[in-house]
């Protein structure tokens, strides 16, 4: 499936981690989903670098040496959400690959709302995530790999939902996870400025768009 391929490459990396998993008790997994929350929560308003795991043990309420129980490095816990993040819009990719044709306006408007709600949840992560990769190659090259592979399963659902497929997948996903989530770091930054529902109707109508069978010369 989308998740396991587009999770491949940050797989290769594997975190010295724990997560929220049948080998660990209920309140291990507890502490763990705290600790992934909090990490992400600082990650998103500190940045990488400006966050200390003494930053993260304070937001989750758990001890330094708790954090350090399950995660031997901050960088572990990054590699942990970075999973969860791709596991999450490979999952989106998989809703909007579904869609049967021809897609309604509301489906779509209904998908680009739970991106962005995912985006609420991850956005500012994915911005702490390329802030590392300045300072590790690794991080870099698998995040890079991971990230265009799943643009390219985004295009082929695009190409899915229109029934036919149009020029590169790739370059169509990238082009529509950029629009998507600059339009929401911008509306975050410009904050009531921007009206948060004409944002998801607006970029639904591109989205519309990108789906249309393109029409020949001939019947323009």
């Amino acid at each position: 499936m989308i998740a396991e391929e587009a999770s491949s490459a940050l797989g290769a990396m594997e975190p010295t981690r724990r997560r929220p998993t049948a080998d660990l008790g209920p309140r291990a997994q507890q502490t763990v989903i705290r600790i992934l929350a909090a990490t992400r929560d600082v990650f998103s308003t500190q940045g990488y670098g400006g966050t200390s795991i003494d930053d993260i043990a304070q937001r989750a309420g758990v001890s330094r040496a708790s954090f350090y129980t399950y995660f031997p490095a901050k960088r572990d816990a990054l590699l942990a959400l970075g999973n969860d993040a791709t596991e999450g819009a490979s999952g989106l990719v998989d809703d909007l690959a579904k869609l049967e044709l021809p897609a309604t306006f509301a489906e779509l408007e209904a998908w680009v709302g739970r991106y962005l709600a995912f985006l609420d949840e991850y956005g500012g992560f994915a911005l702490a995530w390329g802030q590392a990769a300045y300072e590790d190659d690794e991080l870099r090259v698998a995040g890079t790999r991971s990230h265009l592979r799943l643009c390219g399963r985004l295009g082929a659902a695009l190409d899915a939902v229109r029934g036919t497929p149009l020029g590169d997948p790739t370059t169509q996903g990238l082009l529509l996870f950029s629009m998507l989530e600059r339009g929401w770091s911008q509306a975050r930054l410009y904050e009531s400025a921007v009206d948060a529902p004409q944002l998801r109707r607006d970029a639904t109508h591109v989205l519309a768009r990108l789906v249309e069978v393109p029409r020949t010369r001939q019947q323009c």
